[in-house]
């Protein structure tokens, strides 16, 4: 659960969300050490990896590190079969396209990726020939892997872009949105 974003703050409060040791000391929570994800970012910026670091820092951070980023998947099969080409997100914190048959790991989503299931995803904002399948303009449990796919029927082809975004279940902030583009083209 990340820390507030305000108010009372303690060094016990940084500990229980990023683990640690007795006694507690600030020097322990540098960004990319031993506890703290690089690229942590909170209320008031960067958790600094060097330098001066206060408990300030840590106001509305999470050990949790949410990171999508845009990605492009196609098929061309020449038609001689259907052309699909597909992006999910799996309950194990990866993303995956889908192309010539064949699902292959881009990114790992959520870090550490034991926390994905308390995720959800959104897509919205479709445009071109639309999807063949998966939720769309509702938001999706990460708790099972999420896909969405395009296919094109021999003789035809497909493009459709969307976008998909993803926050802590229960919550209404957007931790990271991405754009996918999906072409399938299966003509002669």
């Amino acid at each position: 659960m990340p820390l507030p974003s305000s108010g009372p703050l303690s060094l016990s409060d940084i500990q229980g969300e990023f683990g640690g040791s007795n006694p507690i000391s600030l020097s322990e929570y540098y960004a990319g050490g031993a506890y703290v994800p690089a690229g942590t970012t909170g209320t008031y910026g960067a958790v600094p990896s060097s330098g001066t670091i206060s408990i300030r820092n840590f106001y509305g951070t999470s050990k949790v590190v949410i990171t999508l980023t845009d990605q492009s998947a196609f098929d061309f099969s020449g038609g001689a079969r259907n052309a699909t080409t597909g992006y999910r997100l799996t309950s194990g914190g990866l993303a995956q396209i889908l192309q010539y048959l064949t699902y292959t790991t881009v990114e790992t989503w959520c870090t550490p990726t034991g926390e994905a299931v308390n995720y959800e995803a959104l897509v919205n904002n479709v445009t071109g020939s639309g999807l063949s399948s998966g939720t769309v303009g509702t938001w999706v449990a990460l708790s099972t892997t999420q896909t969405w796919t395009l296919v094109a029927t021999p003789g035809n082809g497909e493009l459709t872009s969307f976008d998909v975004s993803i926050r802590r279940a229960g919550t209404t902030t957007v931790l990271d949105t991405a754009t996918i583009t999906l072409e399938s083209d299966a003509q002669f």
